[in-house]
C-alpha cells in the first residue's frame, strides 16, 4: 500500500512538468504552423487577398471577379474549414481562384486559414 501511496505522490509531484513540457510543445507547434500560413499566404494569397485577407489585394481590381473575403468565408454558418481547404486546393477557375493541388499540401491550407483567421483578432 506505501509503494502504491509513493508511485502517485510521485506521479503527482511529476504531472506540472508533464503539463508544461505538453503546453510547450503545442505552442511551439502552433508558432510553426503560424509561420508557415504566414510566408504561403504572403506568396500565394496576398497579392489578390490582400494583408487581412478582405479580397481587396492590389491585383483585386484587375481581375473580372472579385477575390473572396475570407474571413467572411469562415465565419458563413454552413461553411466549414475543411469545406474552405478544399476550395482552396481545388480553385475555381471562373471566380479566378487558381488550383493549388500540387502547390501546396492540406496542411498548408489550413495554415494559410488559421493565419488568416489570427490576424483578423
Amino acid at each position: 500500500m506505501k509503494t502504491i501511496k509513493h508511485i502517485s505522490l510521485f506521479i503527482f509531484c511529476l504531472m506540472p512538468s508533464i503539463m508544461s513540457f505538453t503546453a510547450s510543445a503545442a505552442t511551439a507547434n502552433d508558432a510553426s504552423h503560424f509561420a508557415n500560413g504566414k510566408t504561403k499566404y504572403r506568396q500565394l494569397c496576398q497579392a489578390c487577398h490582400g494583408d487581412k485577407g478582405l479580397g481587396d489585394g492590389p491585383t483585386a481590381a484587375s481581375l473580372s471577379s472579385k477575390p473572396a473575403n475570407i474571413p467572411n468565408k469562415l465565419g458563413e454558418f454552413f461553411t466549414t474549414k475543411n469545406s474552405l481547404v478544399d476550395d482552396i486546393l481545388e480553385g475555381d477557375t471562373e471566380e479566378g481562384m487558381p488550383s493549388s493541388q500540387g502547390v501546396i499540401t492540406r496542411q498548408d491550407a489550413i495554415d494559410i486559414l488559421d493565419y488568416v483567421e489570427m490576424i483578423q483578432r
